[in-house]
C-alpha cells in the first residue's frame, strides 16, 4: 500500500524539469493577454456608461462597476495588463506569484463587470489555474504546480467528454448539427463553403473521434508507454478544433500547452534533441 500510495502522489511531489512549466505558463499568461487586451485598450466600447453589458460572473461587480470613475476604471485596466506580462515575463517565482493575483482580480472584475466580449468556457479553467500560480508560486521546477495544472486541465476534457456521452452523443451525431450552423456562426468560412464536411459520414466521424479523444487521451497521457502517442493526438484534436471552429484563442493556449506537463524529464530531453537535430540543425549540448 505505501508503495501505491508513492505512486498516486509522485506527479504532485519534488521537482522535476522546468521547461514544460515554463512554456505552459508563457502560453497561459499571453492567452489572457490576447483575450482581454482589446477590451482592456479600448474601454469605452466595454465598459462606458453608455456600454450594453451582461452579467455572467459576480453580480454585485457587475451592480457596481458602472460607478467608478473612468481614470480608475483606466488605471485598474492598465494593472491588469502588467500583471498579465509580467506572468509572460516570469522573471522570479515571487513576480509571478504576484502578477497572478494581480491578473486575477483585474480579469475577474472586468468580466464580472462586462461580459459580452470576453466569456467563453476556457474562462473557468483560467480562474483556477490563475490560483494555482497564486498559491504554488511560480518556481517552473515545481512538480506540485505542474500536476495541479495539467489535473485540473485533463479532468475538464475528461468530464467533458463523459458529459457528451451521457447526452447521447453516439446516437444524435451531434457534430452534424455543429458543423451545419449557417455562414459567419461558430464555423470557420471554409467548413462552412466545404459540403464533403456536412455529409454523414464526415459528422459522424468528428462525432465518434472527439468522444474518443476526450475519454481516452487524458488517461492515455497519464501512461508512460502511451503517452507520447496520446499528446500527438490530443494536439492534433485541438488544433482541429481552433482550425475549424471559431473558439477564442485562450482555448487553444490553455487546452493545448497543458498535456505538456505529463512528459516526464527524459522524454523532455529526447523531445529536445530531436528539435535541435531535426529542426535547429544543431547538435545537442
Amino acid at each position: 500500500m505505501p508503495g501505491r500510495l508513492d505512486n498516486l502522489f509522485a506527479p504532485f511531489e519534488g521537482t522535476r524539469d522546468p521547461r514544460p512549466l515554463a512554456i505552459v505558463r508563457v502560453a497561459f499568461f499571453l492567452g489572457l493577454l490576447v483575450h482581454f487586451a482589446p477590451s482592456l485598450i479600448w474601454l469605452d466600447i466595454g465598459y462606458g456608461r453608455g456600454a450594453v453589458r451582461v452579467d455572467a460572473w459576480n453580480h454585485w461587480l457587475f451592480a457596481h462597476l458602472w460607478k467608478v470613475p473612468p481614470g480608475v476604471l483606466r488605471a485598474m485596466a492598465l494593472v491588469t495588463l502588467a500583471a498579465l506580462v509580467a506572468g509572460i515575463a516570469g522573471i522570479r517565482p515571487l513576480v509571478t506569484r504576484i502578477a497572478a493575483i494581480v491578473a486575477f482580480g483585474g480579469c475577474y472584475a472586468f468580466a464580472s463587470f462586462n461580459c459580452i466580449h470576453l466569456q467563453t468556457l476556457a474562462l473557468i479553467p483560467a480562474w483556477a489555474i490563475l490560483w494555482l500560480f497564486a498559491i504554488c508560486g511560480g518556481n517552473p521546477r515545481s512538480r506540485l504546480l505542474a500536476g495541479l495544472i495539467l489535473f485540473q486541465v485533463l479532468l475538464g476534457v475528461e468530464f467533458s467528454g463523459i458529459e457528451k456521452l451521457l447526452a447521447g452523443w453516439p446516437w444524435s451525431n451531434e457534430m452534424a448539427t455543429v458543423l451545419g450552423y449557417p455562414h459567419g456562426f461558430l464555423v470557420r468560412d471554409w467548413v462552412a463553403a466545404l459540403p464533403v464536411l456536412h455529409g454523414p459520414v464526415a459528422s459522424h466521424l468528428f462525432t465518434w473521434s472527439t468522444l474518443a479523444v476526450e475519454l481516452g487521451a487524458p488517461v492515455l497521457l497519464l501512461v508512460r508507454r502511451t503517452r507520447v502517442a496520446a499528446l500527438v493526438v490530443y494536439e492534433l484534436f485541438f488544433l482541429g478544433i481552433i482550425a475549424m471552429l471559431e473558439v477564442p484563442p485562450l482555448f487553444y493556449f490553455i487546452f493545448a500547452s497543458a498535456p505538456l506537463l505529463a512528459l516526464g524529464d527524459d522524454q523532455v530531453a529526447t523531445a529536445e534533441r530531436w528539435v535541435r537535430a531535426r529542426v535547429l540543425r544543431r547538435p545537442s549540448s
